[in-house]
């Protein structure tokens, strides 16, 4: 028998790193926006040395093969490129004086990561500190993990210091020049430097380009102010004759801690953009009553490594500001009567049952004019007014004269809960009553078969579904409404209508087609029962919502690259040469630590809707056609229940409703989150929750709001391109549709065709998800 031998296993050190730079830096773009921050951050470095004495400079040239990214910064020494350039995790921006400088990146992995789109990679670089030239260069096919592969030589100096880098692109990955010229722009917009595209300036624009004021009706020019227990800041705010309002912050402090940066805002712009020393880092949505959005930058803003991202550190203490960046706007707005055309003013002031900030707005009496709320506390200080919360106008002129008026309430919110809040607390009324009634309530025993049925399955899906107590009987119910809903103890009594059309359906549904009852039930339950009892469910408050978040946290995990994984990068390697660990281990490790957040959707994992959840669409038209089944006051921004079908099972990752068939809710694209986050965090979707979307360059930020308010789910897209469409969004219907084994969640029209994959692609997305909270207890700000 002959002797065996032990053989080294051999890897191609190219191909291996290819395949995780890919992970990190999946497009040219990416590729573009990380050589374009290492040039930003080495002029800063020499303006923090120099001062006024340097004018900084930044060339970038673009072409179908090449990006060439030139600046005039501190260059890099020889011993720069050997122990910090060429050496991946290495950064010499990990000091004091480059935090003082403002730089923007720290992760030092830029040149191993160019190598997931580039061919080979050229530096030409001189260093301020020793004059030293020098030139260096690589190429992808003969990088070497064991051999000395990087070309570096010492050239004459001249004048100018400064770093060149060349990129020289994958045919695979051919630069679309006019598409990667306007992605950069984005980013340098508002940086100081002046940087140059193709020969074009494309830096150096004024915030207001970005976020344009509103035409003023009044402005206030404040100082140092407190804007709540944490925030104070001076600025300026200007507020339109509609109630837009644009507000511009500085000089910020965070619990007595200066907040280097500023943040200038819009309202009804959704959208914020992050910056760093004006350097552009990613979009976010931070929820907003007044759909605040602009521009935030901020020193305390890190970004993530190869993504458009910021930590989710840097996304939650944009939220805790907006909190009482929204408390100030409302304070100062209702010391002013534009106040009483703000419906996101009425929002605030309602739900935070603020009755001394509602004095300016109007409500309707008859015979007469709207009148504001105080002087309608003045008018019925010394006797009550009628006071009417119906809409029948045979009722208002019976009642209403010249002598004694009537105060009719409003129909819709949030200005109906101003009213109703206000006037109870100080408006003295005399009420005429106009309440639902029920008649002919039937009892138990008299129920058909029908109706035990419907009542029994609708009791069943509001304990499991919403964790709500009912009693559900029939009746005729005044008004044309579907139900009334009444709590009395810890039961909800719910009378249906015998005679409303939606009522109607399920009851003969059961009878000739009981395969789509059980659905249409569901769906009954979601539409028409929960906007009356939404108040009720016991998630709503402030107790059941911090027993929710509990329960959701005990399995959760943060999706995002942290410092220390992307740092284990080279160590890993380093480990495996030195024999600490396996080949194996260090393969497995490096594709945990660039690979968890990533998700993939071709053609085969795609499915039309219809096929899938066709019952939904098909009720959600049916009980829309019962117009008296839209609960008052309700909005399709508002929080609504997921769609669920928790029996149901599907492999697709991708739901598509055809252009020509009815779209469900507007949308008719639905993507499946990922598996982890599913796992991770999934029951948080069983819950009622609002829906804001917002989109720009290669991001998709949904925001998840949990109908306490109290806290949302933040889930971060990140695509290979950009979005084909104008960065935008806002808040929008919910339509989450949670299955067996799968939950979807809606794609806007507008970014639709970014998410579906053409035959033969592939689309990636790079995730990120957390917990946000929008408001913080009295303990989490005490501790």
């Amino acid at each position: 028998m002959s002797e065996s031998e032990l053989i080294p296993f051999e890897f191609e050190a190219q191909r291996v790193i290819e395949l995780l730079a890919k992970q990190i830096y999946q497009s040219p773009l990416a590729l573009l926006r990380e050589n374009t921050q290492n040039a930003f951050d080495a002029v800063r470095l020499r303006l923090h040395k120099e001062g006024d004495n340097f004018s900084p400079r930044i060339d970038i040239n673009l072409s179908a093969r090449e990006i060439t990214v030139e600046d005039n910064g501190i260059g890099m020494t020889p011993q720069d490129l050997r122990q910090h350039f060429w050496r991946a995790g290495s950064s010499s921006k990990n000091t004091a004086e480059a935090r003082a400088a403002g730089v923007v990146g720290t992760f030092g992995i830029g040149a191993m990561a160019s190598f997931g789109i580039a061919d080979a990679l050229t530096v030409e670089t001189q260093s301020i500190f020793s004059g030293e030239r020098s030139y260096s260069h690589a190429e992808r096919a003969k990088l070497s993990l064991k051999e000395d592969c990087v070309q570096l030589k010492k050239i004459p100096a001249t004048d100018s210091s400064g770093t060149k880098v060349i990129a020289h692109v994958s045919a695979i990955f051919n630069v679309n020049v006019e598409q990667a010229k306007s992605y950069i722009a984005e980013f340098v917009s508002l940086v100081g430097v002046p940087v140059f595209v193709n020969g074009e300036l494309v830096s150096q624009k004024p915030v207001e380009a970005a976020v344009p004021k509103v035409p003023e009706a009044w402005r206030s020019d404040f100082g140092h102010t407190k804007f709540g227990e944490r925030l104070a800041a001076s600025g300026t705010l200007i507020v339109s004759n509609n109630a837009d309002m644009w507000l511009s912050l500085s000089s910020i402090s965070w619990d007595g801690l200066d907040k280097p940066g500023r943040i200038v805002l819009r309202s009804g712009m959704s959208t914020l953009r992050t910056f760093r020393s004006g350097f552009g880092l990613s979009t976010v949505s931070v929820s907003s009553a007044y759909q605040f959005g602009g521009v935030a930058d901020f020193m305390f803003l890190e970004p993530t490594a190869g993504r458009e991202a910021i930590t989710t550190d840097g996304v939650q203490l944009l939220q805790s500001m907006m909190v009482e960046i929204d408390q100030f706007a409302s304070i100062a707005l209702s010391a002013h009567d534009e106040c009483d055309l703000s419906t996101p003013f009425m929002s605030w002031v309602s739900r935070h049952k603020r009755v001394d900030l509602m004095q300016r707005l109007r409500a309707t009496i008859s015979p007469g004019d709207r009148i504001a709320l105080s002087e309608l506390a003045k008018m019925t200080s010394d006797r009550a007014i009628l006071y009417y919360e119906g809409a029948d106008q045979t009722v208002i002129k019976l009642h209403a004269s010249d002598e004694s008026p009537v105060l009719v309430l409003a129909r819709g919110n949030p200005r109906r809960q101003c009213e109703q809040l206000f006037i109870a607390s100080r408006v003295k009324t005399e009420l005429i009553t106009d309440t639902p009634k029920v008649k002919n309530r039937k009892p138990s025993a008299a129920l058909t078969m029908q109706e035990n049925a419907l009542a029994f399955r609708l009791m069943s899906i509001l304990d499991s579904d919403y964790f709500l107590k009912s009693d559900v009987s029939f009746g005729q119910v005044s008004h044309s409404l579907p139900l009334v809903a009444e709590k009395n103890g810890e039961i909800v009594f719910i009378t249906l209508n015998s005679e409303s059309p939606s009522v109607r359906l399920l009851l003969g549904l059961y009878e000739q087609d009981y395969s789509a009852y059980s659905g249409m039930a569901k769906d009954f339950a979601r539409t028409v029962v929960f906007p009356r009892i939404a108040d009720y469910v016991p998630s709503s408050t402030r107790q059941g919502a911090e027993a929710f978040l509990k329960a959701i946290r005990k399995s959760r995990e943060l999706f995002e690259y942290e410092d220390s994984d992307l740092g284990s990068l080279p160590q890993i390697w380093e480990d495996q040469l030195e024999g600490r660990i396996t080949v194996e281990q260090a393969v497995e490790r490096s594709r945990l630590a660039v690979r968890t957040s990533v998700q993939v959707v071709e053609p085969a994992a795609t499915a039309q809707a219809n096929e899938v959840v066709g019952d939904v669409i098909a009720n959600e038209a049916a009980l829309q056609a019962s117009s008296e089944d839209t609960a008052q006051g309700s909005s399709d921004s508002g929080a609504a229940p997921a769609i669920t079908r928790v029996d149901q099972e599907s492999k697709a990752k991708l739901l598509t409703i055809k252009d020509g068939e009815a779209a469900l809710r507007g949308y008719r694209c639905f993507l499946a989150i990922s598996d982890r986050a599913r796992e991770e965090m999934g029951e948080f979707f069983l819950q009622p929750h609002r829906t804001s979307i917002v989109w720009g360059g290669q991001k998709t930020l949904f925001i998840f709001l949990h109908h306490s308010e109290e806290f949302g789910l933040y889930y971060d897209l990140q695509t290979r391109e950009a979005i084909d469409a104008p960065a935008g969004g806002g808040a929008f219907p919910t339509a989450t549709i949670v299955l067996k084994d799968r939950i979807f969640i809606p794609i806007p029209e507008a970014i639709r065709a970014s998410f579906i994959p053409a035959s033969g692609e592939k689309k990636r997305f790079e995730v990120r998800a957390d917990i946000i909270h929008t408001e913080q207890s009295k303990a989490e700000r005490s501790a």
